[in-house]
């Protein structure tokens, strides 16, 4: 296509510009810039400056072909855009040589030897000998008109035409077709093999997705505490095997569940009933005695008993937040007052330390959430006396409203907890080993029961530091809950 344009610009230096004849000839738009006025590298116009063409392929699959020309002493860009190889560039091509032997006075090998140094043009002038292969066909073949030989694959071609003005016959070529598709063709293609490709796998998972949806469905419920929740099996392959297991193992969960919970209520039952008949016993001797010594160890006993009465209390409601969805009756409540309710409880409990809170939350939208009041109210009250027990002189708590997002912060001036154990806090029985320890009082339930509130009212507890270097412990939670 290159050495086609190159010999256009014989023709046009020849017309003092004129490219629509050209053009028409070859059958392709041309068009003359000025070089100057040409965005070009460094590397492109020096190649256009020794006599080279700039190929450039579009976004529309055609293919633009750029040389340089000097009309009237001004240097011009010639471009012309090929959209494929047609028989016009051919024909054009075998036009214009022969305007270029009219034109030029020298003999034609000495033009095809400049033109095919200079500007790449397959073009060759054949023997005798070869020229006899198209005696017959020499009626057929003056130019423009010529013969075509392709290679099989039918990407590579050479034309032969016959010159009547020097009598011989040239050869043109091999001259390489631009066979690619175009960008639009490219994405048509795309979209089509995209398209069908779904369509024969859209059957092969369809079935897959609907068993993970229904497994996803089950698992969802048992997680909210609907343990007798199974999975429907409808055949026998992978999923219908898998929903086979999953099946069993939630039958499993299920019956510990229920062995768990029958144990523990008996083991509380069975602990209280002797528990309450022991501290009848004391108080009874309690009021007989008059010894002050015997008085004392008495007192000391029944506040043991007290202590035993209160952690079976304790095993029991962590026993029902953990065996899976305990039945929570969530109602918009005002969180202030719930706040203020359980500060006013402790203080009348304690006078050990000072109790502050406040609130910088006060639009009426943003202090009522949905909660299970008295879960919420036990969660709270277990983050505000375990701050009481260690703390030294104050205790402060506060809500506050973000985003959707409920929070009550409780922060003591105490020891404060390692950041190691922020998370094994949590975990029921567990006691530090610095000064949070049993001499302070507590079972190790009271955070594990925290943590289970705020988990089924879909929110998290965390642990952190305090402004005093204390304990940080804050609770937060979505203030709409989602069924």
């Amino acid at each position: 296509m290159g050495g086609i344009l190159l010999l256009a610009v014989g023709e046009i230096k020849a017309s003092q510009g004129n490219i629509e004849s050209v053009s028409e000839l070859l059958g392709i738009p041309l068009s003359l810039d000025l070089l100057a006025d040409m965005d070009l590298g460094s590397v492109d116009r020096a190649r256009l400056e020794s006599g080279q063409y700039l190929l450039n392929n579009q976004d529309d699959g055609s293919l633009q072909v750029q040389a340089k020309i000097t009309v009237d002493h001004d240097a011009y860009i010639l471009s012309g855009v090929f959209q494929d190889f047609r028989t016009t560039h051919i024909r054009g091509a075998a036009t214009l040589i022969r305007r270029l032997i009219q034109r030029e006075q020298r003999s034609l090998p000495q033009l095809i030897q400049d033109y095919s140094q200079d500007y790449h043009l397959p073009v060759r002038v054949l023997d005798e000998t070869e020229a006899q292969r198209f005696s017959r066909e020499l009626a057929h073949m003056e130019a423009p008109d010529y013969l075509a030989y392709y290679d099989i694959s039918g990407s590579k071609g050479r034309f032969y035409t016959y010159l009547p003005e020097i009598e011989q016959i040239i050869e043109m070529g091999p001259i390489v077709f631009r066979q690619g598709l175009s960008l639009q063709s490219v994405l048509v293609v795309i979209i089509l093999a995209v398209i069908l490709t779904g369509i024969a796998v859209y059957w092969l998972v369809y079935r897959f997705e609907v068993n993970l949806q229904r497994l996803e469905r089950a698992a969802s419920r048992i997680a909210s505490g609907h343990l007798n929740s199974r999975v429907k099996v409808e055949s026998q392959d992978a999923f219908g095997r898998l929903g086979e297991a999953f099946n069993r193992m939630a039958s499993h969960i299920q019956r510990l569940m229920a062995v768990q919970k029958e144990m523990i209520r008996a083991v509380s039952h069975e602990l209280r009933t002797p528990v309450a008949r022991m501290r009848f016993g004391v108080q009874m001797l309690e009021d007989t005695t008059e010894d002050s010594y015997t008085r004392k160890q008495l007192h000391e006993m029944d506040q043991d008993l007290q202590e035993l009465d209160e952690l079976v209390d304790e095993i029991l409601t962590y026993a029902r937040l953990e065996e899976g969805g305990p039945i929570l009756e969530f109602k918009s409540s005002n969180m202030l007052d719930l706040v203020d309710q359980v500060v006013e409880e402790t203080r009348r409990r304690t006078d050990k330390v000072e109790i502050e809170w406040h609130s910088d939350t006060v639009a009426e939208e943003h202090i009522f959430s949905d909660i299970e009041y008295r879960y919420m109210h036990r969660a709270i009250q277990n983050l505000v006396g375990n701050a009481c027990r260690y703390a030294k002189e104050k205790v402060c708590i506060e809500y506050s409203f973000d985003n959707g997002i409920c929070r009550v912060d409780v922060e003591d001036d105490g020891p404060g907890i390692p950041e190691k154990d922020w998370q094994r806090v949590f975990s029921p029985f567990t006691r530090l080993d610095d000064s949070r320890t049993r001499a302070s009082g507590g079972y190790g339930l009271g955070l594990s029961i925290v943590r289970r509130i705020i988990y089924w009212h879909g929110g998290q507890a965390f642990v952190g530091e305090s402004r005093w270097q204390g304990a940080k412990m804050s609770l937060l939670w979505p203030q709409n809950h989602q069924v």
